[in-house]
């Protein structure tokens, strides 16, 4: 057995060495080479360079709502800065597919202002409208105007019966916080301009921003047809009137139907007129403030 001094001498050397080798260390980091082994958590020795192969086969599925995107800014989309936003009421409806293959073709995207009660009836179609990344807005629960413009407190109500009624078709709140009222902000049930200032305070501390429109097709409103042209040539009489009033206005925003077939056949020269016009296409959750006409 060594005397105790020489253990002490040897323990001494050993401490400076190692010393001299963390501090060395810390300026020279150590890199495994390829022949060297590493330690992972479990003590289990790994090549210093492994690394996983990719393979496609393995793509996991997504375990939450998947997030799109984000939109490009107006600027992005259009250097002119010439927005319209194109909206889609009283859906979804039986044509609401050919409207998003319609829209899916050009890459644009849409505001769609959904009625509770037909969501109920065409959930696919609602689960779409959010999957494909267009803004599905509100069109009240009812759209019957006896029923939600009752009162300020009923309408609230049918606004919040649309909400609950997205969750349960699409399985999350997908619905965004625009919303159009039934007949516009000037029907006549809730008094016109003088009568809808309640309402759409009421709405807008619910948080929905509200919108009316200024383009339309009049697809909705026949009477208006009084040189009796066919109902395509009608609309897009229309649409050109419509344009050449409001061209100028900010927002612009196009009121088109999809539960109306020939509106949707119209569709497509409606796109086609306006990308040769200049326009990029947005969604009016876009939009900050209320537009009312």
């Amino acid at each position: 057995m060594r005397p105790c001094g020489s253990l002490k001498r040897y323990t001494a050397v050993f401490l400076a060495i190692l010393s001299a080798l963390v501090l060395s260390g810390c300026n020279n980091e150590i890199k495994p080479g390829p022949n060297d082994v590493v330690v992972i958590g479990d003590n289990t020795p790994v090549p210093a360079t492994a690394a996983p192969t990719p393979d496609a086969s393995l793509t996991p599925e997504p375990t939450e709502i998947p997030t799109d995107t984000p939109a490009p800014t107006e600027a992005m989309q259009n250097p002119t800065g010439r927005v319209i936003y194109l909206t889609f009421d009283d859906g979804p409806y039986k044509y609401t597919d050919e409207v998003l293959d319609i829209l899916a073709s050009y890459n644009i995207k849409a505001t769609f202002f959904t009625i509770g009660e037909q969501i109920q009836r065409y959930p696919e179609q609602a689960k779409r409208i959010a999957a494909e990344g267009h803004c599905l807005a509100c069109h009240t629960q009812s759209h019957e105007m006896d029923i939600c413009y009752k009162s300020v407190d009923a309408f609230v109500g049918d606004i919040a019966k649309w909400r609950q009624t997205v969750i349960n078709a699409v399985g999350y709140d997908a619905g965004a916080y625009v919303l159009r009222f039934p007949g516009g902000t000037t029907n006549t049930t809730i008094g016109g301009r003088k009568g809808r200032d309640p309402f759409v305070s009421a709405a807008n501390n619910a948080g929905y921003k509200v919108f009316d429109w200024n383009m339309g097709i009049n697809d909705r409103w026949l009477a208006g047809n009084t040189e009796g042209l066919p109902k395509i040539d009608y609309f897009w009489k229309s649409y050109l009137e419509t344009y050449a009033l409001f061209k100028n206005t900010t927002p612009l925003i196009l009121i088109i139907h999809d539960t109306e077939p020939v509106s949707v056949e119209l569709l497509p020269r409606i796109i086609e007129d306006l990308l040769a016009k200049g326009f990029s296409f947005g969604t009016l959750d876009q939009v900050n403030n209320n537009y009312l006409m």
